[in-house]
């Protein structure tokens, strides 16, 4: 499973980029350095990795996953109408 992490991460920046770091972090169980790694695309095996959804892969549930992804949508809602 922790050679897949990689995988799921770039899914997630692929699919979802309002998601944040921290987020993706606590949903797959990773450090903050491969997050970086992926977003920047200077991760050491980038040639071999490719996008795979995390709840396919059994890392996390649909249910946290849509939780996350809800949470990023409020946070960039509410940033992009200021009252």
């Amino acid at each position: 499973r922790r050679q897949d992490k990689p995988d799921a991460i770039y899914w997630l920046l692929k699919n979802y980029p309002e998601v944040r770091d921290s987020d993706i972090i606590k949903l797959i169980g990773t450090t903050k350095s491969t997050v970086a790694a992926l977003r920047d695309r200077t991760h050491w095996n980038m040639t071999n990795i490719r996008q795979r959804d995390p709840v396919l892969l059994g890392i996390c549930s649909q249910i946290d996953l849509d939780r996350v992804v809800e949470k990023a949508k409020l946070e960039n809602t509410i940033s992009d109408n200021p009252k």
